[in-house]
């Protein structure tokens, strides 16, 4: 599939604002060394390890087309425009939560709690302040610079895993939460048994996502630039692995794991200006910024590596869609999903 094939067809709590190279190479990240007056015993835990205690190694960062990638593979950059784009993300959530961070109950005042896939670690940095005396764990395939890695919070730590591999947690947690993922795992039937064995009895899984290239978005012409460009990723997703239909979502991979009492909730939120109130206009805005700083992100490594696209291609596409998107003709909006599931008491 080439550029030239995306042609449209027919086309003539309260509210919180956001703060507002061809060649991959790989640079260095080190770690902080370990307190020497830490206690040794406790941090022989590898389930409390705060990343300021594990000992000083490299992490690899590739830089590919100006982006900057936690591995050779994964999809999704993690350097700064991502993480601006996953703070205001975060505060959609927040919003449509009505405040709250998670959509399944917390009966204990000290949780143990798995965030899988943390990015920046907006949502484990608050779960660490809403719940002072449990013990959060939020974990990543990589570091973005300024963000979790350079936190330190008492009650939170930081593992550099990959969720795709065998876990290796010994105690079990009450939550494990894992958000913004679509396209991330190939086989999501073994995450959800990972979670499972790794859930204490009467812990909750969350899984929550939305996703433009999976059919997300509402009112949207069929021969637009930006329906084209979310089938292009899907295509290229698919060749590579990955699904990207929110198929995950689907109650049935939870029961087959074992889960109960499985809930499935459904927001939908504007993208862009159009709305009259100002509380929609408000996450319409954020709704906006996320989607413009996300077609990059989304696009450029999935559409260069499977479909050979030079990186000028993507990013003319990203303009193309962006200046659709910003003559408004279109009212659109975007449906998130939030699914949790309960492991049995016995």
């Amino acid at each position: 599939m080439e550029a030239k094939d995306l042609q449209p067809l027919g086309q003539n709590e309260p509210i919180v604002e956001p703060d507002e190279n061809e060649n991959a190479q790989k640079q260095s990240w080190t770690k902080p060394p370990p307190d020497p007056e830490s206690n040794s015993e406790s941090d022989a835990d590898s389930d409390e390890a705060s990343i300021n205690s594990y000992e000083t190694h490299q992490l690899d960062i590739y830089e590919e087309n100006n982006r900057r990638y936690p591995n050779d593979s994964y999809h999704m950059p993690n350097d700064e425009p991502e993480r601006t784009r996953l703070n205001i993300v975060h505060q959609i959530y927040l919003i449509l939560l009505d405040g709250h961070l998670t959509a399944a109950p917390i009966v204990t005042n000290a949780p143990r709690v798995l965030d899988i896939g943390t990015g920046p670690g907006d949502w484990a940095i608050e779960m660490s302040h809403a719940y002072p005396h449990g013990t959060i764990i939020a974990s990543d395939i990589g570091v973005f610079d300024n963000a979790l890695g350079h936190v330190d919070l008492p009650n939170l730590s930081f593992h550099l895993d990959d969720a795709r591999d065998e876990w290796a947690y010994d105690i079990p947690f009450d939550l494990i939460h894992l958000r913004g993922l679509s396209g991330a795992f190939p086989d999501w039937s073994f995450i959800y048994q990972q979670a499972f064995d790794h859930l204490a009895p009467g812990g909750y899984l969350e899984v929550a996502d939305t996703d433009f290239a999976a059919e997300t978005m509402i009112s949207l012409p069929p021969n637009s630039y930006l329906r084209l460009f979310a089938s292009a990723l899907r295509s290229a997703d698919y060749s590579a692995g990955y699904l990207r239909d929110l198929s995950h979502l689907q109650p049935a991979l939870f029961h087959a794991q074992g889960f109960i009492d499985i809930d499935v909730r459904e927001y939908t939120f504007p993208i862009g200006l159009w709305p009259e109130s100002p509380h929609d206009r408000t996450v319409g805005k954020m709704g906006l910024i996320a989607l413009l700083e996300g077609l990059e992100s989304y696009s450029l490594r999935a559409l260069t590596t499977t479909y050979g696209w030079v990186a000028e291609e993507v990013r003319e596409l990203c303009d193309q869609v962006r200046a659709e998107i910003l003559q408004g003709v279109y009212r659109i909006s975007a449906r998130v999903k939030i699914v949790t599931g309960r492991k049995p008491l016995t």
